[in-house]
């Protein structure tokens, strides 16, 4: 008889082929059923799988270990997009769209300044307008005037416009959809030919991998497939899209990176042709394809020789395109470029440029590649030790410059980004002016410009987000600018723009005013010390709450930007974020004695009144009021009052007497917050200089 085998004897790699065939519900069970298979009940392998599998949540660094079987609990009931930024062509989803307009700020008054807003712009995040038949949304991209989501069936949905040249579109949410001759996937019935598994979103297109392989795209509502006019889709496989600023691509394996023109650009591809075939649905390109990028470590086509262009570039591992150039890395730690402006000289088609001190950029360390991440002018690199090299394209085109005809010595090198080791940056997104930096701990922090103050920095609009660091640049037209030593975290608790916003009151009383005037003219130094200030506190908006998981209230999955907009998609707590309020409110103030304490009687019409019984005690009562009078009488002839009042005003410096409207408000409603009575604050600025006022400085 053959000994019985039980599961627990089985070697590991035996159980973790066993898992993929398993649902949630059954691994759960599996791993209960003795203390050696519940070690495997957070393996990250299998959770990373089915969260992937069952929401098409894109692969990313953020999600590592454990996290991914947090995320597939939260995933169902938690997840949340935000967008902020610019408006005008309803790329947010927001109902406040409308032409540019003017505005006077209620401190134009005390500050001399009337500042323009845009009607439709929107500088603190906010969850658009989204219908429940959308489900779960498992990835955000945006485009120059758009912001595009993926749910969990491999729907696209899209607001705003495609191209901000071309009238329609608006706030309203669409999705995106397929020739008549192709079923649409639903929650009910999944059809692979339109079911999105990976997606793109360029300048004003968006690209789209189903699930059985086929290319879309998109540059209106109704989408195309792609067929490339010399490359077989038949038999090679495409492994990924990417949609850019002036061109898309693909990466198909064994043929490497093509790429093509959009439909209106036609005409600048070498060979300008663009046609669409008797199939309507069908669009067929005139592509380029890189050369030297399709090379494989494993071939399958019987070729073995390792020499040549392709072995010396490697295999390619990531690639983006931006406005003019593709850029590239491969397996051996390589970066390239490669100009996408044709037709060129004779239409000779260059090979890749190396960017040959990107490896140098880090000589203490060995450089290895893990991700390639930018848009439009600007690129990432950032490598498995978390350095993050930044370039932009007059990196590029000094390396173009050079391969030509004109040496240039020396070869420029990419900036290094600072990366806080306690908070590591794990992804860049890119606007046209200002950029986003996503942390290892799910928070988001702004860098850059925002173009007339459009809130792209999502740091507040233009009443509070000098208070952030903002400073104006180019007047009151203008735009708002971070200082490099700042790197502002982008907040998402709707309760902290009211802080902010009763701050900006303080600014204008009487005591403040001054140095509300410095940060909101954009003095370097006020801004600068008053954007840390605020950052600081806002820090420590969530001390004290419980934290099981290690996350915050809001935790961000991903950050996207373009254009003037930025869009993120957030897990939310809300157990945690209606704590982090609580912590805040203020005891409330002592009611006042009420009058029907010391009330003896009411009359036969309801009005109360005190009874006094006895002459005696009616006499009493006149003495006292008439030695009261002359007390105080007396106490203002000597000058006591004034002495008096000066010591309350001097006590009172730590207490701001007067409330903002919102404050008054909410007093009325009995909430209170622990800062209704704080001064806007008087800080120490870079060199030691203190801000102008009277009260306390706070180092």
């Amino acid at each position: 008889m053959a000994p019985t085998i039980a599961l627990t004897d089985l070697p590991s790699d035996i159980l973790y082929s066993i898992f993929p065939y398993l649902s949630a519900t059954d691994f759960l069970r599996f791993t209960t059923v003795t203390k050696a298979l519940h070690t495997y009940h957070q393996d990250p392998t299998f959770w990373h799988a089915l969260t992937r599998a069952t929401f098409r949540i894109p692969d990313q660094p953020l999600l590592q270990g454990a996290r991914w079987q947090w995320l597939y609990k939260k995933l169902l009931t938690q997840t949340r997009l935000y967008t902020w930024g610019d408006n005008k062509s309803g790329n947010l989803g927001h109902d406040n769209t409308g032409p540019q307009s003017q505005r006077l700020s209620p401190r134009a008054a005390v500050h001399g300044r009337a500042w323009r807003t845009e009607a439709g712009s929107a500088g603190w995040p906010k969850q658009p307008v989204i219908s429940e038949d959308v489900g779960i949304v498992a990835d955000v991209q945006c485009g120059g005037w758009s912001t595009t989501i993926l749910n969990s069936i491999g729907a696209i949905y899209i607001y705003g416009i495609f191209d901000g040249l071309r009238s329609g579109g608006g706030a309203n949410l669409r999705r995106l959809s397929f020739p008549h001759a192709y079923p649409t996937t639903s929650k009910t019935r999944s059809e692979p030919s339109t079911a999105i598994q990976q997606y793109s979103t360029g300048r004003s297109s968006v690209l789209g991998l189903s699930d059985d392989g086929k290319v879309w795209m998109w540059e209106s509502v109704m989408g195309f497939q792609i067929k490339l006019a010399h490359v077989d889709m038949v038999g090679n496989k495409v492994d990924r899209v990417i949609a850019g600023w002036d061109r898309n691509s693909m990466y198909v394996i064994d043929v490497g990176i093509v790429y093509w023109a959009s439909v209106q650009d036609s005409d600048v591809v070498r060979g300008g042709r663009q046609e669409t075939l008797a199939v309507a649905d069908t669009m067929l390109v005139d592509s380029v394809t890189i050369p030297g990028t399709s090379y494989r470590r494993k071939r399958y086509n019987g070729r073995t020789t390792d020499d040549g262009l392709e072995s010396r570039i490697g295999q390619v591992t990531h690639h983006i395109v931006l406005e003019n150039w593709i850029v590239f890395t491969t397996d051996l730690n390589r970066v390239f470029c490669y100009p996408t402006i044709f037709p060129m000289r004779a239409f000779n088609i260059p090979e890749p440029i190396e960017l040959t001190t990107f490896p140098t950029a880090c000589p203490s360390e060995t450089f290895r590649i893990r991700d390639l991440q930018g848009s439009f002018i600007r690129f990432a690199v950032f490598t498995t030790s978390g350095a993050i090299l930044t370039a932009d394209k007059d990196l590029l085109n000094a390396f173009h410059h050079a391969s030509t005809s004109h040496p240039v010595h020396p070869l420029p090198s990419p900036v290094l980004l600072h990366s806080p080791p306690s908070n590591p940056i794990i992804s860049l997104a890119y606007g046209d002016h200002h950029y986003h930096a996503l942390h290892s701990t799910g928070t988001i922090t702004s860098y850059g410009l925002e173009p007339q103050r459009c809130g792209a920095l999502g740091l507040g609009n233009r009443l509070i987000s000098h208070l952030r660091g903002v400073a104006l640049e180019g007047g009151a037209f203008g735009g708002g600018r971070i200082s490099p030593a700042l790197n502002p975290t982008v907040w998402f608790e709707p309760l902290m723009q009211t802080w902010l916003q009763d701050m900006d009151w303080a600014s204008g009383q009487p005591e403040a005013r001054e140095r509300g005037r410095m940060v909101l003219s954009g003095h370097v130094g006020a801004c600068e010390a008053t954007g840390r200030y605020f950052e600081r506190k806002g820090a420590c908006w969530e001390d004290g709450i419980t934290r099981e998981d290690e996350m915050g209230a809001y935790f961000v999955l991903k950050v996207a930007s373009a254009g003037w907009h930025s869009a993120a998609l957030v897990l939310v707590d809300d157990y945690k974020a209606e704590a982090a309020k609580k912590s805040h409110l203020a005891r409330p103030p002592s009611p006042a004695p009420s009058r029907a304490a010391s009330i003896q009687s009411v009359d036969t019409q309801g009005f109360a009144y005190e009874v006094i019984d006895s002459p005696g005690e009616q006499l009493i009562i006149g003495i006292r009021s008439v030695g009261h009078w002359f007390w105080d009488v007396g106490r203002w002839f000597l000058g006591l009052t004034a002495r008096d009042e000066a010591r309350k005003r001097q006590a009172g410096r730590t207490e701001r007497e007067g409330r903002s409207p919102g404050e008054r408000e909410r007093e009325a409603q009995g909430i209170v917050y622990e800062w209704s009575k704080e001064h806007f604050p008087r800080l120490r600025m870079e060199g030691g200089e203190a801000m102008p006022g009277e009260v306390e400085v706070m180092e």
